[in-house]
């Protein structure tokens, strides 16, 4: 990480990211589901097989996570296999790492791994416990592009990304990992866009970030991301919403076509991209609305401290317009930047101001807005796929060329004390 050699942060920078790197597990685990909190001891696990006959390990109905899957719209389950308490097992038949309970083997001597939330029975990400956990929400707008933008950010974190702040990124599971290379494959490989977000309950996609200095406890990220028809529907975010109040940072997606001052202009410049220019677009303000209502508005000052990268999407679109008033035609928006070994503050701060001084123009009620009821803040411009996609298909002979994915991400980090800041 370059703690010494390359960290030219202030003193509570510097003092914040050392607490960081040497925090010591056990780890209190957040359920990615239900959002409690507890300690590894409080687990439980799910039995790998059933015994008729034995009250204990007969099949049954797990009321627990029936409740979980009504209230969040789920379907409920029949009878599963029973739930085993650790405390009930001996000692000796317990297998821990680095301090955390993983395994068990039952009065059957049949072995589990299966970790659940004693609180609402979800199965927990196998590093839960070992390392702390954060929650990251995407949050914007229908048609900002949030799933495209995922997956085009995990694709550049797990490609070069991490690997230039000697980090790793890997799925939280198998069945997360088919989930995203089949996302990525359709993208690059098949140059297909994704399918709008249907509007139902979203499972997280956890990932695994583990650093090359093993002073530093691997982080699992839970990554939310809502429809953007949820996002402006009460009940959905009632239902679906919880983990925004939980997040530990928010990537809040605004779309330039979202403005109105822009939609015309952009739609004109560019016409010869023939991509979609839709006006029924929302408001990036309405967004605001929504979150106000069901958790700022609930906080201390009416203000949120959840540090929250907003977010300009398809910067391409904004090429055209460097001759205007909004952006300079020589922005650095418009080319991709590598943050190696640390998070480079004088790079961030030049986009921080454009994009700033760029939203003020362009949509000054929203940038007002997110300065009234956000208190940490970072203003980055992103290109998930460097060009404008046509009828959900992007052209054969375009080259996809994420820019600038990674660095509100990146800026997390950094505002997590997981990644060195410096100047260059």
């Amino acid at each position: 990480m370059g703690l010494f050699n390359f960290f030219r942060g202030n003193k509570t920078e510097r003092d914040n990211y050392k607490k960081a790197t040497y925090e010591k597990g056990p780890f209190m685990i957040t359920c990615p589901f239900c959002f409690k909190k507890f300690k590894t001891e409080q687990v439980v696990f799910r039995a790998s097989h059933y015994e008729n006959g034995d009250p204990e390990y007969e099949k049954t109905v797990d009321d627990l996570l029936n409740e979980y899957n009504r209230k969040v719209g789920k379907g409920t389950l029949g009878e599963i296999n029973p739930v085993i308490i650790p405390k009930d097992i001996p000692e000796k038949s317990k297998t821990r790492v680095d301090g955390v309970l993983i395994e068990l083997r039952d009065k059957y001597d049949v072995s589990t791994s299966e970790r659940l939330c004693p609180f609402c029975h979800n199965e927990l990400p196998i590093t839960s416990g070992r390392g702390p956990s954060k929650i990251i929400s995407v949050v914007g707008a229908s048609q900002v592009g949030k799933s495209v933008y995922m997956t085009t950010l995990l694709y550049a974190l797990e490609k070069y990304s991490c690997e230039r702040i000697e980090a790793s990124l890997i799925a939280g599971s198998s069945l997360y990992n088919d989930e995203i290379r089949e996302n990525q494959e359709k993208i690059f490989e098949k140059n297909i866009m994704l399918d709008p977000t249907p509007k139902q309950h979203i499972e997280p996609i956890i990932e695994n970030m583990k650093f090359k200095d093993d002073k530093i406890a691997p982080i699992t990220f839970i990554f939310y991301d809502i429809p953007g028809e949820g996002m402006t529907d009460r009940d959905y975010i009632e239902k679906h919403g919880e983990h925004i109040k939980n997040s530990d940072g928010i990537i809040f997606l605004v779309d330039p076509l979202q403005m109105r001052t822009l939609r015309k202009k952009i739609s004109l410049v560019n016409r010869e991209f023939k991509g979609d220019f839709t006006e029924k677009y929302q408001e990036p303000k309405d967004i605001i609305v929504y979150l106000f209502e069901n958790f700022i508005s609930k906080q201390s000052k009416e203000k949120t401290n959840i540090p929250t990268a907003i977010v300009v999407t398809k910067s391409d679109m904004l090429i055209n317009l460097s001759d205007e008033e909004y952006i300079s035609e020589n922005s650095n928006i418009f080319r991709n930047y590598e943050h190696k070994e640390f998070f480079n503050l004088n790079e961030y701060e030049n986009i921080d101001g454009e994009i700033r001084k760029f939203l003020s123009k362009a949509d000054s009620s929203f940038k007002g807005t997110m300065d009234t009821y956000f208190g940490v803040t970072g203003y980055f411009a992103v290109s998930s796929l460097g060009c404008n996609p046509e009828n959900l298909k992007i052209d054969s002979s375009t080259s996809i060329n994420p820019l600038r994915v990674d660095e509100p991400f990146l800026w997390l980090l950094y505002q997590m004390n997981y990644l060195d800041g410096g100047r260059q």
